[in-house]
């Protein structure tokens, strides 16, 4: 029973890191400082604050990683004035992504910096130990948020959105030019950021974010725009892309190129796009490539314990349903002195450089272990942390057009489902429950929703 803990003040209940009251402070505490930090822009590495006269990385977004994972719940967890900011990042953007696409690669369409001041998004970041300027899928990845909020709001994506999807693709359809000895599309020059091969340069073959950005990018491009003229070959491009490869320890290796040795100490977890947020890798599609996904996850280190390094294996955990996996990383959080008194985070453990990551970033973790959705697609309790065996999650806005209540205890749970449009989902419990009884009747899968006609579902122990 945590009522006790949360009569005490913040910086009291920082000294209980197992307490379910601290994770529930943090998680009204990191939605309130994300909010605050979301105006004409989304949080910068600091948020809105520096915390420091000379602030880490010059307090500016850093998007390979830290911006995306920043703003993970703004859809889900209904803060549209996080999603306007980020999208006015990127159509201010655009311009310049269009030109980096131009000047770096030859191609038309767009290609997103690592880093940015907020005002110029011109490519900048030329370094010999992290060449970022070959990371071309960094479009997609900061377009992804986007695409989500329109999956919870109306389902289809506005204008502004489709033009730069199809920009995307259009690079794309310049950029893929290679093939390999198969006769499949090959990436080149490829980066997985910001890691290396073990026995090769920093500037690689097909690394598997690369691949499963392109993928994504040409197959949203034609299913938003169908009628442009170049709707077919994106498709045809992105069937002609490589598949995964599951290394020799049965990983998801990072780069689909044989002989590439893998770099598994790492805070960054980039090869994991296609699990989280991309959801084209789970264990309900896909599950050997999940199990292999999974096993890339157990052999990932922690590297210098950067707080966005156990918050991204976290959110990755919970997609593939590993609770404990989602408690250790929560804990080293939790436990490491990652948080002042103001609840606001630090970069790494004992309150080293203040950074926005932790405070920001655990919302989504809290909700995407209770609760995930995909547009046919719910699945209920996946991976509950030990923090928070028994609780109430309200208001989590599904990306089927439905907001979503729900309360969990170790007995069970219960949700009510509001749509706001009609959908036909198929629904998944975490391990040791299942679906008993709903509002319409008898369990039903897969299960149909009405707008405007609540549904409520029960589930009780196998």
């Amino acid at each position: 029973d945590a009522a006790p803990e949360r009569e005490l003040s913040g910086s009291e209940l920082l000294r209980h890191p197992t307490s379910p009251a601290l994770l529930e402070r943090l998680f009204a505490a990191g939605r309130y400082h994300l909010l605050s930090a979301s105006g004409m822009l989304p949080p910068r590495l600091t948020g809105l604050w520096t915390g420091d006269w000379d602030t880490a990385w010059s307090g500016a977004f850093t998007t390979n990683a830290n911006l995306n994972l920043q703003v993970s719940s703004a859809a889900a967890a209904a803060l549209p004035e996080v999603t306007e900011a980020h999208a006015a990042l990127v159509q201010g953007q655009l311009a310049d992504w269009q030109e980096n696409a131009r000047a770096l690669f030859g191609a038309r369409g767009i290609v997103a910096p690592s880093h940015t001041d907020g005002a110029s998004g011109h490519t900048r970041h030329f370094q010999r130990a992290y060449p970022l300027h070959l990371w071309t899928a960094g479009a997609d990845w900061l377009l992804q948020p986007l695409l989500e909020n329109a999956e919870v709001t109306t389902g289809v994506p506005d204008s502004n959105l489709v033009d730069a999807l199809v920009q995307a693709a259009l690079f794309y359809e310049d950029f893929l030019g290679r093939e390999d000895p198969d006769g499949r599309l090959a990436i080149v020059p490829s980066y997985s950021p910001e890691n290396r091969p073990a026995n090769a340069s920093w500037g690689t073959v097909n690394a598997t974010m690369d691949i499963a950005a392109a993928r994504h990018a040409l197959t949203t491009a034609a299913e938003h725009a169908p009628a442009h003229p170049s709707a077919g070959l994106w498709r045809s491009l992105a069937a002609r892309l490589p598949e995964y490869l599951v290394n020799e320890d049965g990983a998801l290796a990072e780069w689909a190129w044989p002989g590439l040795r893998e770099t598994y100490d790492h805070r960054h977890l980039s090869h994991l796009y296609p699990v989280w947020p991309l959801d084209a890798i789970n264990p309900y599609d896909t599950p050997e490539l999940a199990t292999a996904a999974h096993r890339a996850l157990e052999l990932r280190g922690s590297e210098n314990d950067s707080a966005h390094g156990h918050l991204h294996q976290a959110l990755i955990a919970a997609r593939l349903r590993d609770a404990s996996r989602v408690s250790a990383a929560l804990g080293a959080v939790l436990g490491g002195d990652f948080f002042h008194d103001s609840l606001m985070s630090a970069h790494y453990p004992s309150r080293n450089v203040y950074n926005a990551d932790a405070a920001h970033t655990l919302p989504a973790v809290v909700i995407e272990s209770l609760v995930q959705s995909a547009p046919g697609r719910l699945v209920l309790l996946p991976a509950v942390p030990a923090a928070c065996p028994a609780g109430e999650l309200r208001g989590v806005r599904t990306r089927f057009g439905a907001h979503l209540d729900l309360r969990w205890s170790e007995d069970g749970a219960t949700a009510v489902l509001r749509p706001t449009r009609d959908a036909v989902v198929d629904l998944r419990t975490g391990d040791g429950l299942a679906l008993t009884e709903t509002s319409a009747g008898n369990p039903t899968a897969p299960l149909e929703l009405t707008a405007g006609v609540d549904r409520v579902l029960t589930l009780g122990p196998r």
